[in-house]
């Protein structure tokens, strides 16, 4: 399979380097047949990360006008990626990715994508140098997120693996690592989420492997959990980076089929991994 779709794409409004313009004109070049913008939701902290609250009608506005504008050639979808402790409405957008980027402390929130020198400083007060409890608090949020909301997707959710190579936080194959996964990961499944499989790390040189690892995805289908792939795109040059080793990643941890944005009216559509291709968006 060729995947040529992206549902998770950032722009100008918050952490992109493209316009989301650009990023429609580079799905096109590359023949997707959809896309999902899922810029940072607005928050009241780390404020250049995400949309001003001031400019979340003008991010609407301007993704319905993209919509308009190029519906003949690619399916545009409006949504966020709306971050735990964001004060965003998911309800206005098509649909959002539920992420979880920080662990709140002392009246602080920590990024666990972040700086890894103000993890390790998380790590030491608040978790006395206990990478196993420090993991257990971003998993109990990610659940917690899971259960109070029932969101359709979940992004890079094992996000925590992004500084573990360099503040050794966890071993990936440890017991106690795969409980601690396998236990959310359950919890995760009685949801009815889909589970991104993300690229972006990949396309920053940040991890060698997508999230989430294959031993999580073998699980996850184990558990009968649904897929939707992206490559949590900020800069429109790496639109489908990686994507053409997602289905053989998949097809490795068991899944036969993979869930991608539809490109007429119905959001998600499921497709075989045998497939050659999807179909392309209807005219206007």
């Amino acid at each position: 399979m060729t995947i040529l779709s992206n549902c998770h794409t950032h722009t100008e409004f918050c952490d992109g380097k493209s316009s989301a313009e650009e990023m429609v004109q580079s799905a096109i070049a590359h023949g997707f047949r959809s896309i999902g913008f899922t810029s940072h939701a607005a928050q009241h902290f780390d404020l250049p990360y995400a949309i001003a609250p001031e400019k979340e009608n003008a991010y609407l506005e301007k993704l319905a006008k993209l919509r308009q504008d190029y519906g003949d050639r690619i399916r545009v979808w409006s949504g966020i990626e709306r971050d735990f402790f964001s004060c965003a409405e998911p309800g206005r957008y098509d649909y959002y990715i539920a992420s979880v980027h920080y662990i709140p402390y002392g009246g602080r929130f920590y990024a666990v994508d972040g700086d890894p020198e103000d993890l390790q400083q998380l790590l030491s007060t608040a978790f006395h140098g206990d990478g196993l409890a420090l993991v257990r608090a971003y998993y109990s949020l990610v659940t917690a997120y899971a259960e109070s909301y029932h969101p359709p997707v979940i992004g890079h959710f094992d996000l925590i693996k992004k500084n573990n190579r360099q503040l050794g936080l966890f071993d990936p194959a440890s017991e106690a690592y795969q409980a601690i996964v396998h236990d959310a990961l359950e919890i995760i499944a009685g949801c009815g989420c889909l589970l991104e499989v993300n690229t972006g790390g990949m396309a920053r040189g940040y991890v060698s492997e997508p999230y989430p690892s294959g031993e999580i995805l073998r699980f996850w289908h184990a558990l009968g959990g649904g897929v939707i792939p992206s490559s949590d795109c900020h800069d429109a040059a790496y639109i489908q980076y990686g994507f053409d080793r997602i289905p053989e990643y998949l097809r490795q941890a068991g899944f036969e089929n993979v869930t991608v944005l539809g490109c007429g009216e119905t959001l998600f559509e499921s497709y075989p991994l045998s497939a050659s291709q999807i179909p392309r968006p209807k005219s206007k």
